[in-house]
């Protein structure tokens, strides 16, 4: 005879995979609909999903801007760690074995992330002020707004742990790997 924690355990698997589906359908619908930001005659600011009366002259429609990270088919609770703790992997053209490591680790573990090239002098002086160091140890990631220089195993599954991130892929979900990016090269010096 299955034990009540059993039974309630398949119970509860049994609502999530009837209703998860239907909540996560509720936010693409919410999405659809327009969005209008005007200002009243008062000086107030109105955000509304219905337009503005017809006496407003200036309106507006923000964009709401969507993850980069695809993380559709993913498991709920990886899902969920993208959104909250986005993962950024850092590298450039010269940094093979590391950033070969790095990407393994992260696609090992089933780890949605965008991967930022530094390539040109402007990209390395954004990079030194992310990481507020003057200098760059690549690769380098960010877990939200943690972040680390150079790739130690250890402490990067630390903060993916932290983060909420599975261990392992779930075999067959595991995202596809993004092709590495082709670093720009950087602007030859101006002569003088």
């Amino acid at each position: 005879m299955p034990s009540f924690h059993s039974c309630i355990r398949s119970l509860i698997r049994a609502i999530v995979s009837f209703c998860l589906p239907a909540l996560l359908a509720l936010p693409l619908a919410a999405g659809a609909q327009p969005l209008y930001k005007w200002v009243d005659k008062n000086g107030k600011v109105h955000y509304s999903d219905q337009p503005p009366p017809q006496e407003i002259k200036k309106v507006e429609q923000p964009r709401l801007n969507t993850s980069s990270i695809d993380t559709s088919g993913l498991p709920y609770e990886t899902q969920q760690a993208a959104r909250n703790f986005p993962v950024t992997l850092f590298t450039s053209a010269n940094c093979k074995n590391e950033c070969d490591n790095a990407r393994a680790l992260l696609r090992g573990r089933g780890v949605p992330f965008s991967e930022s090239a530094i390539a040109t002098q402007e990209d390395a002086e954004a990079f030194k002020k992310r990481f507020g160091d003057d200098d760059i140890h690549l690769p380098a990631i960010t877990v939200g707004n943690q972040k680390q220089q150079g790739f130690e195993s250890g402490l990067w599954n630390g903060m993916l742990d932290i983060a909420g991130y599975a261990r392992t892929a779930i075999p067959g979900n595991a995202p596809a790997p993004a092709p590495a990016p082709t670093p720009t090269p950087a602007p030859a010096p101006a002569a003088q």
